[in-house]
């Protein structure tokens, strides 16, 4: 996702409009429904296993927040996308890499203190 975005730093060439497909394509197809499956079926065990509810609560906003930032980045890109939309394009992909970056470190701490 940081690469799209950096990639697009030279304008909308033909390789940045692919690298940014390229990365919604991975999010829609296996990031979004591996999010899912974590809200489905790991989040209410790991609730179960610490005796407390909300425990996984936050880690379920940040799926919804990642979830909300992938369905703009389609809507920017269900069109054609023109020379003034690609600092938007650049910001929203810049702000999904910084979601997710957080996201996975809040997970592996989260996921540490299981094991510790």
């Amino acid at each position: 996702v940081r690469q799209a975005a950096d990639d697009l730093s030279g304008g909308l060439t033909p390789d940045a409009e692919d690298s940014v497909r390229r990365a919604y394509r991975l999010m829609v197809e296996h990031l979004l429904p591996h999010e899912r499956a974590e809200d489905r079926e790991l989040y209410p065990v790991v609730s179960d296993l610490l005796g407390a509810p909300g425990a996984t609560d936050a880690m379920s906003r940040g799926h919804a927040e990642i979830e909300r930032q992938v369905r703009r980045l389609g809507r920017q890109l269900s069109e054609r996308i023109t020379p003034d939309q690609v600092d938007d394009l650049r910001a929203t992909l810049y702000g999904l890499d910084a979601i997710l970056t957080l996201h996975f470190a809040q997970e592996e701490e989260n996921y540490f203190t299981l094991t510790g």
